[in-house]
């Protein structure tokens, strides 16, 4: 500008000189105010340079100490730019990085996941990411996530591969070890026959079963239902209603401890157990967790154990109770070939004298004394060993036993199946004892002359009822049964035949005894 104002007064005219000095003083002014436009433009940019410069520092900073390692890869993957946590994680200062070629540091075993990883980031803005392993040192590895995205430089037009780098040995050692703990608890749930269960609360409906469990239940692994409801149909219509409980109680926070049958596969039970406890996850929403395990094998040794331990008991009660019998026939023996022959021998005796001496009637109370023992001991003897039970069955034994008691004066109505001679002899013996034992209490304690005696058998099903009019027990039964010989006796020989035996002590006494003969003949 001022060179087109010097050109202007040197070729103007001197007529035109007036107008050329105010064009000069226009232009003048015109270089005044650019130059002050040029001066604000100045200090803008000096101001706009001091704020980038704040800017870089702050970024810098950042860039240096974030927690997450950065480094900036070319396209050859050397490293334009690294901060001071990748260079950590490396386990080298950022200096040695610059400008090296980053595989340098990758394990060898990784580098074609490394190299794919490069090629992949060729497009402008896709982020990808890889998992692989740096070498830190000569005997020490870690693992390293890498997530990039390419870049083009505004100015340059190259493009960069801006990278994170974390480190995550520690969360692939915890994952390793969580997988082999869960390997190890899969083949222990595998080898107890047991499965894992799971049921979110407000939601009664879902459940969650692991393969295990359904390998349990018999369901496929593949099929998708997973509902209170499937698994409710898979057991017996007895047992429905215990699950349904469970429903019931999902908002009370109580434990779940169920004993359950699934429907039969082959004609056989299969039984589980579901147990289980509340808990409570980290967003707060509660849910049932538990293990559902098979113990069909576990119960079915259970039952042999207890059938093998009342088979038995029931051998050493009846090795008892032949004991007793055998005792029993002994003493049945020695008064009757013994005693009973030495008083019949008095009585000859005293009849003898009688006819010598003429004493007539001095020695009848002698002989009604001699004639009432003989009757007593083979009455006794009877009891001990009841020949006409061996000898013509049980219902001619109860019916000699009733007419014996009826010479007392004891009165017994009696309705016996003529089917229970059926039976085995030890039966018999067995039931003879029973109402034997019961007809003796209420002599003894009824405070009554008459009982009735009911002996039926239908379909092998033994039923066996005596009743009395009498005081009944004047303590509760449970206290009888305690105190009484004779009734834990009876209990004994009842549960020993596989029994049971209900006792009602109102308005007199009256047992009821009912058994499966076929279950214990001989």
């Amino acid at each position: 500008m001022r060179r087109k104002a010097e050109q202007l007064l040197i070729s103007a005219p001197l007529e035109k000189s007036l107008t050329a000095e105010n064009e000069i003083a226009r232009l003048l002014h015109e270089l005044e105010v650019y130059e002050l436009e040029l001066q604000v433009q100045n200090e803008e940019l000096e101001a706009s340079f001091k704020t980038l410069q704040i800017e870089r520092s702050k970024f810098s900073a950042l860039f240096d100490s974030a927690p997450v390692g950065y480094f900036i890869l070319d396209r050859n993957g050397v490293v334009q730019a690294i901060n001071q946590s990748a260079a950590k994680s490396i386990g080298t200062d950022a200096s040695k990085i610059l400008h090296q070629n980053f595989a340098v540091f990758v394990s060898p075993d990784c580098w074609l996941l490394y190299y794919a990883f490069l090629k992949s980031m060729t497009e402008i803005g896709q982020r990808r990411e890889c998992e692989i392993k740096l070498k830190v040192s000569e005997n020490k590895t870690i693992f390293a996530h890498l997530n990039g995205v390419a870049a083009l430089q505004p100015v340059s037009k190259d493009t960069l591969y801006y990278t994170t780098l974390m480190d995550v040995t520690e969360a692939k050692f915890v994952q390793q070890r969580l997988l082999e703990t869960s390997e190890r608890l899969d083949l222990t749930l595998r080898a107890s026959y047991t499965g894992t269960w799971m049921a979110k609360l407000g939601a009664p409906g879902s459940i969650f079963l692991d393969d295990n469990s359904k390998d349990i239940l018999g369901i496929s692994p593949d099929d998708p239902r997973q509902s209170i409801d499937s698994l409710t149909k898979r057991l017996v219509k007895e047992d429905r209603p215990k699950l349904g409980q469970l429903l019931k109680n999902f908002s009370s926070g109580c434990e779940v401890d169920l004993e359950l049958r699934l429907l039969p596969v082959d004609a056989t039970y299969k039984v589980i157990t579901v147990k289980g406890t509340v808990v409570e996850s980290v967003d707060g929403s509660r849910y049932f967790a538990g293990i559902l395990n098979d113990i069909t094998e576990r119960k079915r040794h259970f039952t042999l154990e207890e059938d093998r331990k009342k088979q038995q008991q029931r051998l050493i009660q009846r090795a008892t109770i032949e004991v007793q019998e055998k005792e029993r026939e002994r003493i049945s023996g020695i008064l009757h070939d013994s005693v009973c022959q030495m008083l019949y021998g008095i009585r000859f005796n005293l009849a003898h004298i009688k006819r010598q001496l003429s004493l007539n009637n001095k020695l009848d109370s002698v002989d009604s004394l001699l004639e009432d023992a003989i009757g007593q001991l083979r009455t006794l003897s009877a009891e001990l060993n009841p020949s006409i039970l061996k000898d013509f069955g049980l219902v001619a034994g109860i019916r000699d036993m009733i007419q014996r008691l009826g010479k007392s004066g004891f009165t017994v109505e009696a309705s016996i199946d003529p089917r229970i001679d059926a039976i085995s002899n030890d039966v018999q013996l067995d039931i003879f004892r029973i109402i034997q034992e019961l007809l003796n209490n209420s002599i003894k304690y009824s405070g009554t002359d008459q009982a009735t005696v009911s002996v039926n058998m239908e379909n092998n099903v033994v039923t066996i009822s005596v009743r009395d009019r009498g005081k009944g027990f004047a303590a509760s039964i449970e206290e009888e049964l305690k105190r009484g010989s004779g009734l834990r006796a009876l209990k004994n020989r009842v549960a020993m035949l596989g029994g049971t035996m209900v006792i009602c002590g109102e308005g007199g006494t009256s047992f009821s005894i009912r058994f499966i003969a076929s279950d214990i003949a001989q």
